[in-house]
């Protein structure tokens, strides 16, 4: 297993997500939601609608996904605490990290 290549602090490397997320109301589902279903292909629905509902919780479940599937090191209660400490940071790392690993778009 690995680590995630993109730091979680690093979110300046990639400046209009970051503004994206930080300023636009709903940013933060909207890209998470695009990361996660441009590494799993399930749809941007459901995605998008857990952290709306749930915050952390969803977001965490979210960021599994994407560490399911490149066989990220990680927990469920790490991720959790990692989405509400520094939710806008971990949006953005997993949206880079997508984009890396699958090529932007």
């Amino acid at each position: 297993m690995a680590e995630f290549d993109e730091g979680l602090c690093a979110c300046l490397s990639d400046l209009p997500s970051c503004l994206f997320v930080c300023f636009i109301p709903g940013g933060f589902c909207c890209l998470q939601a695009k990361a996660v279903d441009k590494a799993t292909g399930e749809g941007l629905l459901v995605p998008y609608i857990f952290p709306c509902l749930t915050f952390c919780i969803g977001a965490a479940f979210n960021r599994g996904k994407i560490r399911n599937k490149y066989r990220i090191e990680g927990n469920f209660v790490t991720d959790c605490l990692i989405e509400w400490l520094c939710s806008l940071c971990a949006v953005t790392q997993e949206y880079r990290e997508v984009n890396r690993r699958e090529g932007k778009s």
